[in-house]
């Protein structure tokens, strides 16, 4: 995503849902970007969504990663699955307008 010149705020990994509340209301994110490479971390990113649609933050969500579907997406309340990296450019690029 900085590639393309957009500003990353980058948590890390296995980030507690309440610190990415936080720093979308701190912040005024309007698009989070989460990712799953291990099926472990599906329940995780579900609760992180879960969390930030119950504090009504003014943001979409974009997910993706291996072990991700289009479906699961849906499923877990997500706005957007990206299936590639590229595909999360297109994301960005459509919530933003560009």
């Amino acid at each position: 995503m900085e590639n393309y010149s957009y500003e990353v705020i980058d948590l890390g990994r296995d980030v507690d849902p309440e610190c990415i509340l936080q720093t979308a209301l701190e912040q005024q994110v309007s698009l989070i970007g989460l990712s799953a490479l291990m099926t472990t971390t599906l329940k995780s990113m579900e609760d992180t969504i879960a969390l930030l649609h119950a504090h009504k933050v003014p943001c979409q969500i974009m997910v993706g990663g291996a072990v991700l579907t289009p479906e699961y997406a849906a499923k877990i309340g997500a706005d957007f699955y990206a299936k590639d990296a590229k595909e999360s450019v297109d994301i960005a690029r459509q919530h933003f307008g560009m």
